[in-house]
């Protein structure tokens, strides 16, 4: 190899080159090089068009520096090719203006030096730009105008024609993509292929495999797509081009997201990302934020989704790409929907359709309109709905678009409820169309809703063993999953198919059906968290695979302190909004690099089983009763296993009558926060006002089961009550008979479900005698110090930690190895963020996503602060917040609050609940005799009540 050819493969010495501050010494670089002469640089030149597919941004500083050069060394025919090298990297990095410019300045230099068709090459990379603007008229003109121009005289015998060519029809496939007209897209591609074999460049056959593969996924065909996007990756991936193998990644992940393969793809997302952080095209950026929320969006994530959906639209529309930003606006009205802020969905809907109306996109715009036929839907426009939904059927009957079909016949079949006979005709459809996709995520729909028709039509073995396929296809997706966020939120939108089946039991009522029930509602609980408690996924290793900047940590305890002392600040109360939405985005931040961390290193563990009714029963102590109470549509139901038998409650209430006595309840828990002047004033009357409601929801959810119950030893009945969804912020033990509460003739504990009820009760406690309290007391909680004090004294040996000694440091070095654990601080509950909920202590917040880190096997845990014990109960019953964190730790009980706590009563509960335990009483005995302590003094529930038992009694 010559030392000419040596220098210009030289990696380091263009990277000395680009690194040089001046033009002079570059070129004395390059001088000293030899390569300062004409085919020196054009060399350097194609060093820069390598350098694009892997490096633009360095592609086309080198190109750059070319075209400085050139004239000096007599090489002005230079120019053009640089100028459009510099045009393709501003194409890539969105910034389509300077690309432009750049080609038709290319373009008239290669006329001028007598280039015809290299003149021509710089209208494919014009269709490019044409495309990403959404020109696609204009792209498919200018591709035409290459192609005649190729067949002109004299320049059809030419190699480069061929090449040329292909690059017009790959334009014109993406072109046809875009536009929704899938035919002409891979017919086009077709012709691509074609002419890049006729050539042996396997490197272009990877940009048709790649293109064909978006084109797949359009189509539904995810197997195929799949296929298609690997065999280009390896391809780049071989040939070291790293900005082709990052686009490809991007659709990889595509493609598993489309095949339900939840980890894979989050897994390509995130190597694609890190791919393209350091490279200047931002364009392709752009579009994988897009991809991302996608998936975000599939798993339920929804303030992640939303917070990338904003950011990538953002982009897009200051790029200048109507496609893609047409897409983020779909997903952020359809995640706006999701959380319910139909307003901001029907904006970010009705932009989209307008969007893909003028581009032309008759199945994205189709898919747009079933959206927008779900807003109105959820409006109770169902009329609107329904017409809008055969209108987007109506507008892709002509063509071959499956995915489309099959989303609007069962948009449809939802719709025409309950003309059954209408419903199953458009089911039957969807299913036809599917039976070739082979999408498990629209098996469980169809099986779903095909067997909730079947239910209706009183059709029950078929309607169980679609629901069963339903549930089953369910159950092993999210098998698949292993961040321990995903598994929570994936039941969020399909906990119908489990209610569907629980209800089909429960009329049925054969023989077994009970239990079978049972075990259905059983599989729809908690999930997550039993996976966290039994090992199955591990939360601890996710949790910290992403370490998130410290300074974002801070920000965010400074928006809590100031959230917390907004309660007493006229002037602080007023923005109140603002700070939300503070730590509501610096939430997501956090959350979004906790989760792009995790994408790599997490890996799918075992699914654990909820445990079957006699597995539970055998758990549990003997005379424990379990009450766990079931929402089926708007009808409360509860199952009571008493003695290892079950017995059903049906009909107790509905939803719709007792959730206004639950927000009523909470109302007057906020009556204290008036102020003590007025507490004194009115304490009779508003013991009244909650006994009222107290005895509302004793009638509705606990007298027609009481008697299932039976006695218990020594008149005292233990109870382990299980809720569901609204049920969880309903304080049972302070349900009221109209003579006395049920604290006064029963001992209560709580469990999110029944394996968790069970799996804690068989947890090792820790039999360490190490307790570790902390206490952090400031004007608003004066009397932490008092009850830290009281409650160290009730412990021997227990290691005090009060004030600045209260740290977070002190707490992750102490508490693991601890067996009881005390924390006396504020809680603050964070309702749209609930694994941020956190503790104040000394030195910063801790949150529960930061308990989730530490080890606490076997530990009985109180947190003796506001709101400990408020989760946010999402769809398949988890909850989030604290409990679950100190559960998912390890700990075996969790002792926390349900509503804000008053200071001195809270101190005088927990001394009295320490004091008793020594006695030899298990926790939940010796809390409820602390409550009955305090109840003596204090009879309204507000100071008794607000603690409650989660997990080992």
């Amino acid at each position: 190899m010559s030392p000419l050819a040596e220098a210009v493969i030289n990696a380091k010495l263009a990277e000395q080159v680009l690194l040089a501050p001046t033009l002079e010494e570059r070129s004395a670089l390059l001088l000293a090089a030899d390569l300062l002469t004409p085919d020196g640089l054009a060399q350097l030149l194609d060093a820069a068009a390598q350098l694009m597919r892997g490096d633009p941004g360095r592609g086309r500083e080198l190109a750059e520096l070319c075209a400085e050069l050139a004239p000096g060394v007599g090489a002005a025919e230079l120019i053009p090719r640089a100028r459009y090298i510099c045009a393709q990297a501003h194409t890539l990095n969105a910034e389509f203006d300077t690309a432009l410019r750049l080609m038709d300045e290319a373009r008239q230099g290669y006329i001028a030096i007598g280039e015809p068709i290299q003149a021509l090459r710089t209208y494919v990379g014009e269709m490019s730009v044409l495309i990403d603007l959404g020109r696609y008229p204009e792209a498919l003109d200018t591709g035409q105008t290459v192609l005649d121009g190729l067949a002109a005289p004299g320049l059809a015998a030419d190699p480069d024609t061929t090449l040329i060519a292909g690059l017009v029809h790959l334009n014109r496939g993406s072109c046809y993509d875009q536009m929704g007209q899938y035919d002409e897209a891979l017919a086009a591609y077709a012709a691509a292929e074609d002419r890049y074999r006729a050539l042996g460049m396997t490197e272009y056959i990877g940009h048709v495999a790649n293109n064909r593969g978006v084109v797949l996924l359009s189509l539904g065909r995810g197997s195929e797509a799949l296929a298609a996007f690997e065999f280009a990756a390896s391809l780049f991936s071989g040939a070291g081009l790293t900005l082709l193998q990052a686009q490809t990644l991007g659709n990889i992940g595509d493609a598993h997201l489309l095949l339900s393969n939840y980890t894979r793809s989050l897994d390509a997302l995130e190597r694609a990302r890190q791919l393209l952080d350091p490279l200047d095209a931002e364009g392709e950026k752009h579009v994988l934020l897009l991809d991302t929320a996608d998936a975000y969006t599939a798993l339920n994530l929804y303030p992640e989704a939303l917070n990338v959906y904003h950011e990538a639209d953002r982009l897009l529309q200051s790029a200048g790409m109507p496609h893609h930003r047409a897409r983020a606006l779909w997903g952020m009205g359809a995640t706006l929907i999701a959380q319910s802020q139909l307003g901001q969905a029907t904006r970010a809907l009705d932009q989209a359709v307008e969007l893909f109306a003028k581009i032309g996109n008759l199945p994205m715009l189709s898919s747009v309109m079933l959206e927008q036929a779900a807003l109105l839907a959820a409006s109770q426009r169902r009329a609107a709905a329904l017409a809008i939904a055969e209108e987007s059927l109506a507008l892709v009957a002509a063509g071959d678009r499956p995915v489309q079909h099959i989303y609007a016949h069962m948009r449809i079949a939802d719709l025409v409820l309950p003309d059954l006979e209408r419903a199953e005709r458009h089911l039957l459809e969807a299913q036809r169309r599917s039976e070739s996709l082979m999408l498990p995520h629209l098996r469980y729909r169809l099986n779903q809703r095909l067997g909730h028709i079947r239910m209706l039509q009183g059709r029950s073995a078929e309607a169980e063993r679609l629901l069963e396929a339903a549930v089953n296809e369910i159950e092993r997706l999210r098998g698949t999953l292993a961040h321990e966020a995903t598994r929570t939120s994936f039941l969020h939108d399909k906990v119908v198919a489990f209610e569907d089946l629980v209800r089909l039991y429960l009329d049925r009522g054969g023989p077994g059906d009970a239990r079978a029930a049972f075990t259905i509602a059983e599989r729809a609980k908690s999930r997550a968290l039993v996976d966290l408690l039994a090992g199955g996924i591990g939360a601890r290793a996710d949790a910290s695979a992403a370490p998130y900047p410290q300074a974002r940590q801070a920000d965010l305890n400074a928006v809590y302190n100031e959230l917390l002392g907004g309660a007493g600040d006229s002037q602080r109360r007023s923005n109140q909004a603002e700070l939300q939405a503070r730590a509501a985005e610096l939430e997501r931040e956090i959350s979004l690099q906790r989760l792009q961390g995790a994408a790599l290193a997490a890996h799918a563990d075992r699914l654990s089983e909820p445990l079957a009714l006699d597995a539970i029963a055998e758990r549990i102590p003997a005379d424990l009763a379990l009450v766990a109470y079931q929402i089926v549509g708007s009808e409360i139901v509860a199952f009571v296993v008493r003695d290892g038998e079950l017995r059903v409650a049906r009909s107790l209430g509905t939803l719709a009558a007792v959730q206004p006595l639950i927000q009523r309840l909470s109302v007057q828990w906020d009556r204290f926060r008036v102020g003590q002047a007025f507490v004194s004033a009115h304490l009779p009357q508003l013991e009244q006002s909650a006994q009222r409601i107290l005895l509302a929801l004793y009638r509705a959810l606990f007298e027609p089961i009481e008697a299932l119950l039976g006695p218990g030893d020594g008149g005292l009945r233990r109870i382990a009550i299980v809720p569901h969804g609204p049920l969880h912020q309903v304080p049972f033990h302070a349900l009221y008979d109209g003579r006395q509460y049920l604290i006064d003739r029963y001992e209560i504990g709580y469990a999110p479900s029944a394996t968790v009820l069970a799996i804690c009760q068989q947890r090792e406690p820790n039999r360490a005698s190490t307790a570790l309290i902390l206490g952090v007391p400031d004007p608003l909680i004066p009397a932490v110090g008092a009850e830290v004090g009281a409650v160290s004294r009730h412990l021997a040996g227990a290691r005090l930690r009060l004030g600045e000694h209260a740290t977070i440091k002190a707490f992750r070095h102490e508490a693991p190895g601890s067996a009881l654990l005390h924390l006396a601080c504020h809680g603050l509950f964070r309702a749209d963020n609930p694994m941020f909920s956190a503790l104040r202590l000394a030195d910063g917040w801790l949150t529960a996503a930061d308990v989730l880190e530490l080890d606490l096997a076997g530990a009985l845990v109180t947190l003796s602060a506001c709101e400990s014990g408020r989760s946010q109960v999402i769809g398949g019953d988890e909850i989030l917040g604290l409990t679950r964190a100190f559960l998912g730790a390890g700990a075996t009980t969790v002792v926390v609050s349900l509503w804000l706590v008053q200071d001195e009563t809270t101190a005088q509960l927990m001394s009295s609940w320490y004091q008793q335990m020594p006695a030899g009483g298990a926790a939940a005995g010796a809390l409820r005799a602390a409550q009955l302590s305090v109840k003596a003094q204090h009879p309204h529930p507000y100071y008794w009540a607000p603690f409650v038992l989660v997990g080992k009694r």
